[in-house]
């Protein structure tokens, strides 16, 4: 009996294992991904981390025939205490901060870069205790072909790019801060809204970044 328990117990592990392996599988256009940033508490507790990840995907805004460079920051509520769910202000062209560079602090050559789409306005994050949200934070509509390499257009007004070409054998890194304030006309309720409120800086762990493989 104690034998047919253990198997069983067993069975259930490698069937957890497996679908959790299959889960973080899924997701096949992911070409990079950083480390989770250290966590940082605001006045009030509201404690808040992040991570970057780059995508080669379609999003539903791009017209273009080829898929585009993605670049998401997923945020993860980490509050040492259940409550009111976390606040803050989400502004990726202004309150997003990125570098790429190679082994040597040098960034990819300059080139001309062209491309039609937007970018992700500003808006305000509502996110529940010990609960994750992956938000756009770069212009959609820019991208390569697999075959001319990596493009990689930031929202304004920093718009920061960058291209990488299939020669290019030096590896590079990507690190960034995002740094969120709030908005100066932004009135809270009553003071159990201003607690919920998170601002402060994020260090985004570096990242390595190479073009795709054709």
């Amino acid at each position: 009996m104690k034998k047919s328990l253990t198997m069983n117990a067993i069975a259930s592990l490698l069937f957890l294992a497996v679908c959790q392996f299959s889960y973080a599988g899924e997701d096949t256009n992911v070409v990079a991904l950083s480390d989770w940033s250290q966590p940082v508490r605001a006045a009030y507790g509201a404690t808040l981390r992040a991570r970057m990840i780059i995508s080669l995907e379609k999003s539903p805004a791009n017209a273009g025939t080829h898929k585009e460079t993605a670049f998401y920051l997923e945020f993860q509520n980490v509050t040492g205490a259940t409550g009111s769910p976390l606040q803050f202000y989400f502004d990726p062209g202004r309150a997003l901060s990125c570098e790429l560079l190679d082994a040597d602090g040098k960034p990819p050559p300059a080139e001309a870069m062209a491309g039609s789409g937007g970018g992700a306005g500003p808006c305000w994050i509502t996110l529940p205790y010990d609960s994750t949200i992956r938000l756009r934070a770069n212009m959609y509509g820019y991208g390569l072909k697999p075959e001319d390499g990596f493009m990689l257009v930031m929202s304004p007004p920093n718009r920061k790019a960058w291209i990488i070409r299939p020669g290019n054998t030096k590896t590079y890194f990507m690190s960034g801060t995002f740094t969120v304030s709030t908005p100066k006309n932004h009135v809270t309720k009553d003071f159990d809204d201003a607690r919920t409120i998170w601002t402060g800086t994020l260090e985004l762990p570096k990242m390595k970044l190479s073009p795709p493989k054709q």
